[in-house]
């Protein structure tokens, strides 16, 4: 019986989670098309429902600013039905708005915190609909900030404004003001998506069209593409080829990863890169912090790239193939004449946005998973050493 305490929580939970979610959809349809006359017990319904899926969505959907502006747009469909068909039908046409504009606002919120967007992407990219689903999926990654981003303007003109007819006469540059934020939010979402590889929403940079053969090496996250590139670049140095560029080892505290450090495969030179913080902190919209001794010694190792030698890069990541981080500098490096070729690490998922970054269709791709400790014999295959 020891250990099955926590199961059977879990259980309990997720069954309780599956019970909630059924009666907010059933209680959100009873209040948006349903006998008014149930409506409001509905309307608690859902409130309770979307409390034990979620209780944060909740706390979420009943913020100050939120419900403020949902009691005025009840207010003034109140007051138009009153005036054309009596006090009455007004408040109870209002008060219907209100309802439907609570519960719609949880589940929204229940939704946008509950729905993974990355199995949204998959699930219409099997139809096609790859701009559909991103776009979706953006919407949902967006709205808690949208949100957020409207209570603080409501909050701030609140402050500057005491009466509420100085308030009403803002409203016009309240509402300005949550344009602006919006689509700054929607600006870093759609980099965000651009980060994790998806650019269906993203304008094409200019291609690099390499003349040289390229040989991606990919696989899983710790899975061994760094040992691989760092062991052939010995390999061949040893041999006598010239081999330039640089490779991104983890720093690892407690079997964590908490950063990068970028050493130069001709020097052996080293410098801190990133270190793992929030948010809040990290730059490129990652959570990492990036260290300009570390794009200034990559862009130095890539400037010592030879006419006739190997180019090695490891890795470029999704801040590359934004345009920024070392990628002006792996612009120039590709460009010198007579390379042998490139060995360039990335991620699975950035695979192809890579490709079509580099105009690169003969590229050869190892992963190292499926190829294991032959990794860089494969590779050396590839370039055909």
């Amino acid at each position: 019986m020891v250990g099955g305490g926590p199961r059977h929580a879990t259980s309990r939970e997720a069954m309780m989670k599956r019970i909630g979610t059924f009666l907010l959809v059933a209680a959100t349809v009873v209040v948006l098309f349903g006998d008014p006359v149930y409506a409001l017990w509905a309307a608690v319904v859902a409130v309770a429902a979307a409390w034990i899926v979620d209780p944060a969505s909740v706390r979420t959907g009943f913020r100050f600013g939120i419900v403020l502006g949902m009691v005025f747009a009840a207010a003034v469909t109140a007051a138009v039905v009153a005036w054309a068909e009596g006090p009455a039908r007004g408040v109870s046409t209002g008060g219907m708005v209100l309802l439907r504009l609570l519960v719609l606002t949880v589940a929204a919120a229940v939704i946008v915190r509950s729905v993974n967007a990355e199995k949204l992407l998959r699930a219409t990219e099997r139809f096609g609909l790859n701009r559909l689903g991103l776009v979706l999926g953006l919407a949902l990654n967006s709205m808690p900030r949208v949100v957020e981003a409207a209570t603080e303007v409501w909050t701030a003109t609140r402050v500057r404004h005491d009466g509420a007819v100085a308030r009403l006469r803002r409203l016009p540059g309240v509402g300005e003001v949550l344009l602006a934020h919006t689509a700054r939010i929607a600006e870093e979402a759609a980099a965000a998506a651009s980060l994790r590889g998806h650019s269906a929403l993203t304008r094409r940079s200019n291609e690099l069209g390499l003349p040289i053969r390229v040989v991606v090496v990919t696989g899983p996250s710790d899975g061994g593409k760094t040992n691989t590139v760092t062991g052939l670049s010995s390999r061949l140095q040893n041999d006598g080829v010239r081999v330039f560029g640089f490779v991104q080892p983890g720093v690892y505290e407690e079997e964590q990863k908490v950063g990068f450090r970028l050493r130069d495969v001709a020097t052996g030179e080293e410098a801190v890169l990133a270190t793992r913080g929030t948010r809040r902190e990290g730059r490129y919209g990652t959570y990492f912090q990036f260290f300009d001794e570390g794009f200034e010694l990559g862009r130095k190792a890539l400037q010592r790239v030879k006419p006739g030698s190997l180019l090695v890069i490891d890795e470029l990541g999704p801040v590359e193939l934004r345009g920024e981080g070392h990628m002006p500098a792996v612009r120039d490096a590709l460009a010198v004449p007579d390379l042998i070729g490139a060995v360039i690490v990335v991620r699975r998922h950035l695979v192809p946005s890579l490709l079509a970054e580099l105009n690169a269709s003969d590229a050869i791709v190892i992963d190292v998973e499926k190829t294991g400790d032959r990794a860089a014999d494969a590779v050396l295959e590839a370039l055909r050493f």
